[in-house]
C-alpha cells in the first residue's frame, strides 16, 4: 500500500498503472504499480522519503512575519499534507499575507477555499485578524 495521501493507485485493463491524486484530478502512470507511484511523487514533489524538495521560506525573515512562517511550515502544512500538500510564506507586509500552497494543492481546483477558508482562519486564529487582514495566493 502506498504512503501517498489522497492518492488512489489502480491497475488499469491493459496491465499497466495509474495513480491518481483525488483532489486535485493529478494523475501518473506507469507500467508497474511502483512506477506509477514514482511518477506521482515527482507531480507531487516529494522525495521518497515523503519529503517536499521545497525549501522553506522562514529563514528569510524576521519578527511577526517569521513566527507566520514557521506556522505555516509547521501546523498548516501538517493539515494540508492530509492531501499531499503544504504552504509557504513567500511576503508580509502590512497584515497581507502572501501564501504559496504547494505539493498536492499546486494546481487543485480547492486551493483557493483552502486559502481563504482553511488557512487564513487558522492564522487568524493564532495571530489576530489585525496581523493577518487578508492572504494573497501566490504561483
Amino acid at each position: 500500500m502506498s504512503d501517498l495521501q489522497s492518492v488512489v493507485i489502480s491497475s488499469k485493463a491493459d496491465g499497466s498503472w495509474q495513480a491518481t491524486h483525488v483532489p486535485s484530478g493529478k494523475v501518473a502512470h506507469g507500467l508497474t504499480k511502483d512506477e506509477a507511484e514514482e511518477a506521482m511523487r515527482g507531480l507531487l514533489g516529494l522525495d521518497e522519503q515523503g519529503s517536499f524538495g521545497e525549501p522553506l521560506t522562514s529563514s528569510q525573515f524576521s519578527g511577526q512575519a517569521q513566527d507566520i512562517a514557521l506556522y505555516l511550515e509547521g501546523p498548516v502544512s501538517e493539515m494540508l499534507a492530509l492531501h499531499s500538500g503544504f504552504a509557504r510564506l513567500e511576503a508580509y507586509e502590512s497584515g497581507m499575507a502572501h501564501i504559496r500552497l504547494g505539493g498536492g494543492c499546486s494546481g487543485c481546483p480547492s486551493s483557493t477555499m483552502t486559502l481563504v477558508n482553511g488557512v487564513q482562519q487558522m492564522l487568524q486564529e493564532k495571530f489576530g485578524e489585525e496581523a493577518i487582514t487578508d492572504v494573497i495566493p501566490v504561483q
